[in-house]
């Protein structure tokens, strides 16, 4: 999944910790097209029997690759684990989150709803929703997505991904108000936590998005701003907080945004867009 700021996913969630290790999973927005189908219920199982925790060092080394982004080797790890233990659910279930970093959500998909059908509880499992979410979201489900991401805040409401998630799932269904109430949510959760800048500074921005929906160009130019300040290499930012000058007549401030769009561009390895008068190739 790539960043909102390069369109991928940008999906990070919550600690996902075993023997004092920490896996901030990182989780982000963008969708290919609203569904037009209303979200189907999802057999989701009370769980009546619990599983201790797998004592296999295989889970540490696949959640500190996951943690660097190695996503295919985490993938195998678990894998591993499966084999010699194919009846816990956990091994299952960080595999499916490796499979979901690669971009592979419908195959993520079908093994987390086949674990939240189960009546085993295990340590995850109250994750499933929150990754359900971010699947459904990239398969272009973002009703159902928003459905999921309500699921996992009502359970654990101090998730600033759930709330990210959910707002920028209901920008995706046209609702910028009710998204502009989430994403405000997620910035107070997230502020107070981590204070992580680059999560920071997607939540302002697509606050902004709400904002600019709403007609409150200004609110969400400032929003634009806040936003890459804390993330100053999202470039679409910059260029939204371009747009946004723009409409408020200041083109000092759209110039000095469009240039540091096209440093953020250049930082990243993105494609740059040429400036006016700029050759756009050799011919």
């Amino acid at each position: 999944m790539r960043p909102m700021s390069d369109r991928h996913l940008l999906h990070r969630f919550t600690a996902l910790c075993r023997g004092g290790l920490i896996l901030a999973l990182v989780l982000g927005a963008g969708c290919d097209e609203v569904s037009d189908l209303p979200p189907e219920p999802v057999a989701s199982a009370k769980p009546s029997i619990r599983v201790e925790s797998i004592d296999d060092g295989r889970i540490d080394l696949g959640l500190q690759l996951l943690e660097r982004g190695r996503y295919p080797e985490a993938q195998v790890t678990f894998e591993a684990v499966i084999v010699d233990d194919p009846d816990h659910p956990r091994p299952r279930l960080l595999r499916a989150i490796a499979i979901q970093k690669q971009g592979n959500y419908a195959v993520a998909l079908e093994e987390l709803e086949a674990l939240a059908s189960t009546p085993v509880d295990f340590e995850g499992r109250d994750s499933i929703p929150h990754f359900r979410g971010w699947c459904l979201f990239y398969l272009g489900r973002p009703r159902e997505a928003e459905v999921a991401f309500a699921d996992h805040l009502a359970s654990t409401p101090g998730s600033a991904d759930s709330a990210f998630g959910r707002g920028v799932s209901l920008l995706e269904l046209g609702r910028p108000d009710e998204a502009l109430k989430v994403l405000d949510l997620a910035l107070e959760t997230e502020t107070a936590g981590a204070k992580r800048r680059r999560s920071v500074g997607k939540i302002w921005i697509r606050r902004g998005d709400a904002l600019w929906e709403l007609g409150r160009i200004d609110d969400a130019t400032h929003s634009f701003h806040k936003g890459v300040i804390q993330f100053p290499d999202h470039y679409e930012g910059w260029a939204k907080l371009a747009r946004g000058h723009e409409r408020l007549g200041d083109q000092d401030k759209v110039e000095w945004a469009s240039r540091e769009e096209r440093n953020a561009r250049l930082r990243v390895g993105a494609p740059v867009v040429p400036e006016a008068g700029e050759a756009a190739g050799d011919g």
